[in-house]
């Protein structure tokens, strides 16, 4: 065979792979790779917390416990299913977790063993805290 026929039979294979690429992002992240990673999140369910005033926390931490994530439902302040991403990490067999970003009021969330804590305290002084358990 020529290099001419060669190549002629190889033109429709090259355009069906080109046809088929994905093209890279373009974009640059604003935090390397390593950080990305840092905070990532197995696939496993979170753990569900009921609470005493009949809430209901989801919770999951990072792979590297430097970070949570809840999904809380409390009805005694207006909550159904709110996000909230926290830091922290792990001191001996206890989790601490907060997120101040907001300057009208601080999330905290505290675990061990089976049990957890939730407690706000918004910038009036006003204070929230309940109990909860797998």
């Amino acid at each position: 065979m020529t290099n001419t026929l060669k190549l002629a039979a190889a033109i429709p294979a090259l355009a069906l792979l080109s046809a088929c690429a994905t093209t890279a992002p373009t974009t640059t992240p604003t935090t390397p790779a390593e950080s990305a990673t840092d905070v990532a999140y197995d696939r496993m369910a979170p753990a569900p917390y009921t609470c005493t005033d009949g809430g209901k926390i989801m919770a999951k931490q990072s792979i590297n416990k430097q970070q949570a994530m809840l999904n809380v439902t409390l009805p005694k302040v207006n909550w159904a299913n709110q996000p909230l991403i926290l830091n922290g990490g792990m001191n001996g067999d206890t989790a601490s977790y907060v997120n101040d970003s907001n300057p009208e009021v601080i999330y905290a969330w505290h675990m061990k063993g089976n049990e957890g804590v939730l407690a706000m305290k918004w910038a009036t002084g006003q204070e929230y805290q309940v109990t909860c358990k797998i």
